[in-house]
């Protein structure tokens, strides 16, 4: 699932708990932007009291054939699967370049992170999120620049295309070419959301 808004409401869930979390979110993103460049810290904040927030359904394996579509596109001397794996890590190649954390890739924000964050900031960085986990931070809009290149290097599908994508099937082991269109389509409308009010965007993984 792709989801776009302020972080406490993700987290909180209902709007009584999405305000008890608020000031806990708050001082974390002080904490972030603390830790980063000045113009870096400018470019990446935003409000965390806004009520808009949207979630896109990415099928069970949209976000990872999406990912997996985006890595082979580069590859011209590989070959490309017919089918997602149930853990991409179980593909040679990808777990290569993972441990790269693609930094040779045009798709980087995308392959390698799970959270993106407003601005435009070229470099993606490691860093603790509210929850206690673990995420690689992106840029929202470096996100959105990278999706629509790979559709227009591979698929260029006009909008209203990419919009009937979103009904592609994607189940887990199935069609590597439908389950990244479904999620394109899917992490397009969000990123587009996501930058147009100026909110944080991540994926949840089941």
């Amino acid at each position: 699932m792709a989801w776009a808004g302020a972080l406490s409401r993700h987290y909180g869930g209902s709007e009584a708990e999405a305000q008890r979390l608020r000031a806990g979110v708050e001082a974390w993103r002080r904490d972030l932007l603390a830790a980063v460049a000045e113009n870096v810290r400018a470019a990446i904040d935003w409000d965390e009291g806004l009520a808009a927030t949207l979630q896109v359904d990415l099928g069970a394996a949209g976000w990872s054939g999406l990912r997996l579509f985006a890595f082979y596109a580069e590859q011209t001397g590989l070959e490309m699967p017919d089918t997602v794996p149930a853990l991409l890590e179980l593909d040679p190649a990808w777990r290569a370049a993972a441990d790269g954390k693609f930094a040779n890739s045009r798709y980087g924000h995308l392959l390698a992170c799970r959270v993106w964050l407003p601005g435009d900031v070229p470099v993606t960085l490691r860093a603790p999120m509210p929850d206690g986990s673990s995420a690689e931070i992106g840029s929202l809009a470096v996100l959105l620049d990278q999706l629509r290149f790979l559709n227009a290097r591979t698929f260029q599908a006009d909008a209203a295309t990419v919009a009937t994508w979103e009904q592609e099937p994607a189940p887990a082991g199935g069609d590597l070419l439908a389950a990244a269109q479904r999620g394109l389509a899917g992490m397009l409308r969000a990123a587009a959301f996501a930058t147009g009010h100026r909110v944080p965007l991540l994926v949840v993984e089941p």
